[in-house]
Formats: C-alpha cells, structure tokens, sequence
C-alpha cells in the first residue's frame, strides 16, 4: 500500500476513534442521569430501565467498535492493513474505504458468516 494511502487510512481510523469516543461520552452521561433518576410512577421506571439496557448494550458495542479500529491501526503500522486475513489476497480499496476496519475480502467474510 502506498504512503498516501497509508497516511488516508490513518486519517481515517483516528477520525472515527475520535467520533466514537464522542458517542461513549454522551453514552455514560445519558446512563448517569438515567442512574440518578428517582422512582416514579411504575410506567416511568419500566421505560427508564429498558432505555439503560439499550445505552449499555450500545456501549458493549461501542467497545467492540474501538477494538476493531486498534486492530485495523496495529495492522496499517505492521503492513498488513488491506490483506485479507482468510486468503491472504489485497482487500479491494473500495471496501476498505466503506469499511476501514475491514479484515477479509467479502467472499471470505461471506464464507465466515455462514
């Protein structure tokens, strides 16, 4: 891969570490207030509890989320960033670009979904 595409990439990968860490900030501010919620009526206790269960769900998967992009960064620093990891073949730069995390080629990806 060449050095501009690196560098994009790199762009790329710091740009969404940056927005996701702005939606786990507002994530554990909206879980603290609902945390500090007093009891009301029983209604209003049922919804705050299923709204803290999807925020902590989201924040699972926020993690997973950052997890892939260290993964992605350790891979663009190592070389092998773009390489499909089921084939061994170059990822097309078009799925890179949607998908910067992107392990596998998506006839690899396929494969490993079913």
């Amino acid at each position: 891969m060449n050095r501009d595409l690196v560098d994009e990439f790199a762009q790329r990968l710091r740009e969404a570490r940056a927005e996701l860490y702005r939606t786990v900030v507002q994530t554990d501010d909206e879980l603290a207030t609902l945390e500090g919620h007093q009891p009301g009526a029983p209604g209003e206790d049922v919804a705050t509890e299923l709204v803290t269960a999807v925020l902590s769900r989201l924040e699972g998967q926020e993690k997973h989320e950052l997890d892939e992009i260290d993964a992605a960064q350790a891979r663009l620093a190592a070389g092998t960033f773009g390489v499909c990891e089921g084939c061994g073949k170059p990822i097309p730069l078009t799925r890179l670009r949607a998908m910067p995390t992107a392990r596998s080629c998506v006839p690899c990806q396929l494969e490993r979904e079913r």
